[in-house]
């Protein structure tokens, strides 16, 4: 489960998720569930999210959608690659999106790939999404959504 930060896929936030995950399939024979900006090596199966071109879904509705994707393949952990900032809101939802299933879905963090890249390679000023440009940037917006009720926060990611 690879989660993009930025757009396009080419910037190097991107390619390192992209990296990572795809190395994790390889190595454990597995298909990647991501997104249209995380680049996966050839020859592994992927099944991208349902989106428009420059309307990145929210991180709540990607992580529905890998859990569904999850269950139909009878798939039992989920390993979230995602950039570090975003990272502990890819874990939540995604852990909601298991338990709004009921599935039996373990979710789990390749914690040290991605703590190899520092804080601020995670930012690139070349990314379309503001958001995802600066530390300053993304926090403003990540302050908002750790502070709001989780109930709200479905009712905007859905």
């Amino acid at each position: 489960m690879a989660f993009a930060f930025g757009s396009p896929r080419d910037i190097p936030p991107n390619l390192a998720i992209g990296g990572i995950a795809s190395c994790y399939a390889i190595t454990t024979k597995s298909p990647v569930f991501t997104q249209l900006d995380v680049p996966i090596g050839s020859g592994i199966e992927v099944k991208r999210g349902p989106e428009k071109p420059n309307e990145p879904p929210p991180t709540l509705r990607i992580a529905r959608e890998a859990v569904r994707w999850a269950k139909e393949l009878g798939i039992e952990r989920l390993l979230i690659v995602a950039a570090l900032p975003h990272l502990w809101r890819c874990r939540r939802d995604l852990r909601q999106a298991v338990a709004e299933v009921g599935a039996s879905i373990s979710v789990g963090v390749p914690i040290l790939s991605i703590q190899q890249f520092p804080e601020a390679f995670w930012f690139c000023p070349f990314s379309v999404q503001s958001r995802s440009r600066s530390k300053k940037n993304w926090d403003r917006r990540e302050r908002i959504l750790k502070a709001m009720p989780f109930s709200i926060y479905k009712l905007v990611a859905s």
